[in-house]
């Protein structure tokens, strides 16, 4: 037995390898691996793991791309159905306001919208027709202010006594005449 165990001990020994030629090989396997990986790289051959990585990243994509698309259709659905809705209410507003001119309007509207904070096309139409009728009751009154005589400052030298002429009435001509000659001279003698 003892010769059984030396040939074992033996042949464990030829089985170890010197560390010296180990780390050779070793590089050498390393240096092999960094080789091959480089011209699969320039070859564009890929490994198992990277063409599983690639497929997953083109199955993304692909979903991400369909989520984009059905976002934008329902952005692009929701967009036409309230433009449908605005027509109609401003068409439904227009038909009860014949007088106002659909393209002017809409001009009001979308230049007035943000400053008078307009919400809905009958709010929208209310201002108009009340900025309209400010604008013409000022272009009316300009005119009659124009048309109108000229209002002349009062005399400061005259006197400040308001002359009542109702009594007036039942007297002549001369008599009239006579009273208001013998007003002025008193006024005159004081």
């Amino acid at each position: 037995m003892a010769q059984d165990v030396n040939v074992e001990d033996s042949s464990d020994s030829d089985k170890t390898v010197p560390y010296s030629r180990f780390k050779e090989v070793n590089e050498a396997k390393n240096k092999t691996e960094q080789e091959l990986q480089a011209l699969r790289a320039e070859k564009g051959v890929k490994t198992p793991d990277q063409q599983k990585e690639e497929r997953a990243k083109t199955f993304l994509k692909g979903l991400v791309k369909e989520q984009l698309e059905a976002e934008k259709e329902a952005k692009r659905e929701s967009e036409t159905k309230a433009q449908k809705e605005f027509n109609g209410a401003v068409d439904k507003v227009l038909d009860i306001n014949t007088s106002v001119d659909k393209d002017t309007f809409l001009k009001f509207i979308e230049k007035n919208s943000d400053k008078y904070g307009i919400t809905s096309v009958k709010g929208a139409m209310k201002l108009y027709k009340d900025l309209n009728q400010i604008k013409d009751e000022t272009v009316e009154k300009t005119k009659e202010n124009l048309a109108a005589k000229p209002k002349l400052p009062k005399s400061k030298g005259g006197s400040t006594v308001e002359t009542d002429y109702s009594g007036d009435k039942n007297k002549s001509y001369q008599q009239i005449v006579s009273e208001i000659i013998a007003e002025s001279e008193e006024q005159g003698r004081k």
